[in-house]
């Protein structure tokens, strides 16, 4: 049987073993200490908020499969919200999600998502890969502590596009389209509270402000307490990437508290999490890519959208073209 490493441990990653688990000796590594990539949450003065994905909706008859066994199980509910659509501090449309069209969440945090799929699979945890190296038509790789791995017949690399481009040879057959992938970053700012901020909504998409998303973190199903979510916009994040994060939060309270009247004496803890990777545009390339001469690959969200059934799409799409 070949064997192959997966660098990474997001829902791409996950995706693809659980497709080519019968196939395949395989070994996921995974610089942080927990799985699923940006479907994450943080606990902040004993509150749990999502500070990646905020939901995710299901449209594939693969992923909506998944999401319904996902939910039978306990790991995933419908956020059924309050949602608007605001120009700065007026909101200009209204509506409430029902479960006609779901948009699910983790339980009972985001994260459960990438525990759930974690569960029996061989990932090596706090394991950076810094290094691949191809020998006698083997791969081998090194980790920033220095650490050895391999050989492996296969690398599949599920990291954000630029860190997947930092470890692939330049002889990939397709690195340049890699290169041109744009991703953009985002800052996430997390706020507990002393009470219910009484918002007129529990999700709130807001444009012409530097800040693009509000939702009542503590509103969704599964959560206690009172908390929001605050994601800055793309362009202000790019703009801002490499401020001073204390400065980041300072603008981003004053921002929604602009834009949704929040008393700011409600405010209980902020912290502030910068994404270098956050989303990107949906692109018009293939879901994943491989070179079968070096027996190399790659996948991500980054592959098709910014978006969790994209990286799901992306792992699965692979997974079923290594089984071949």
């Amino acid at each position: 049987m070949k064997s192959i490493a997966i660098i990474g441990a997001g829902i791409s990653a996950l995706s693809l073993a659980r497709q080519i688990q019968p196939y395949y000796h395989y070994q996921l590594f995974e610089k942080s200490a927990t799985a699923g990539g940006r479907v994450a949450s943080r606990t902040l003065a004993e509150q749990t908020l999502d500070h990646g994905a905020q939901f995710f909706t299901a449209r594939s008859p693969q992923f909506r499969q998944f999401m319904q066994e996902m939910t039978a199980a306990g790991h995933a509910a419908d956020w059924q919200a309050r949602f608007v659509e605001m120009e700065g501090a007026v909101i200009t449309s209204r509506r409430q999600w029902d479960e006609e069209y779901p948009h699910y969440v983790g339980m009972p945090d985001m994260a459960a998502i990438g525990r759930a799929m974690a569960q029996s699979q061989p990932i090596l945890f706090n394991s950076e890969i810094i290094e691949l190296n191809r020998q006698a038509k083997s791969w081998h790789l090194k980790d920033s502590e220095g650490h050895r791995y391999g050989p492996f017949d296969w690398v599949a690399l599920t990291l954000p596009a630029p860190q997947t481009l930092a470890l692939l040879p330049t002889d990939f057959s397709a690195y340049k389209a890699i290169a041109d992938i744009p991703m953009k970053p985002c800052y996430a700012l997390m706020l507990t509270l002393k009470a219910d901020p009484a918002f007129a909504f529990q999700a709130a998409l807001v444009k012409n402000a530097d800040i693009s998303w509000v939702s009542v973190n503590s509103s969704k199903p599964g959560r206690e307490g009172h908390s929001l979510l605050v994601h800055a916009t793309n362009k202000w994040a790019r703009a801002h990437l490499d401020d001073d994060i204390e400065s980041v939060k300072q603008h981003m309270i004053k921002s929604v508290t602009a834009v949704t009247g929040l008393d700011p004496q409600l405010i209980e803890a902020a912290e502030v999490k910068r994404w270098r990777y956050a989303n990107l545009p949906k692109q018009e390339q293939p879901a994943f890519y491989i070179d079968h001469e070096l027996q190399l690959a790659a996948c991500g969200d980054w592959c098709i959208k910014g978006r969790v059934e994209a990286a799901f799409t992306s792992g699965l799409k692979l997974g079923q073209k290594l089984k071949l």
